[in-house]
């Protein structure tokens, strides 16, 4: 098995980062309807979810990484560097299965499907963190938006 899902994996990895990296600090608060997450809760779930398949799939992979506590309001900064640190974590497990060809406990599935797994939920956040922004009153820059769709032809150099 090629090293497809590593590059596919840096580059979903990437987006969800450069997004996060332009939400304007004011916005992490920001709500789409109230009892919804905020978008700063948006990203925290990510990291809850990449943690949580980590420990099911990937124990070896996870180190010392933890979802964050339960009402926490994490700033941008610390986002970042949880989803800097659980991506990394996903790096190292996609490796393996480039490596083995399998992901432990996922159904017999080929490994692609998790990697679409978490490709879909990540843009689904980013999609919902997204409108919570504009419901906020504030914008993204049109090429964060834009960003999405086109780091697939970009390529992942540097990330």
């Amino acid at each position: 098995m090629s090293n497809d899902l590593v590059q596919a994996w840096h580059a979903a990895h990437a987006v969800t980062l450069r997004f996060l990296e332009a939400v304007p600090d004011e916005a992490l608060a920001d709500r789409y309807a109230p009892r919804t997450r905020t978008v700063a809760a948006q990203f925290m779930h990510i990291h809850y979810v990449r943690v949580k398949n980590l420990e099911g799939r990937g124990r070896e992979f996870l180190g010392d990484l933890k979802p964050f506590e339960k009402g926490a309001e994490p700033s941008k900064a610390e986002l970042v560097a949880a989803l800097t640190a659980s991506g990394e974590a996903l790096t190292l497990l996609f490796e393996n299965v480039a490596a083995t060809g399998q992901v432990k406990s996922w159904s017999g599935s080929p490994p692609a499907t998790f990697l679409a797994y978490h490709v879909a939920h990540e843009a689904h956040h980013r999609a919902l963190a997204s409108v919570a922004i504009r419901s906020g009153g504030h914008k993204l820059p049109k090429e964060t938006l834009m960003d999405q769709w086109y780091t697939w032809r970009k390529g992942v150099e540097g990330v």
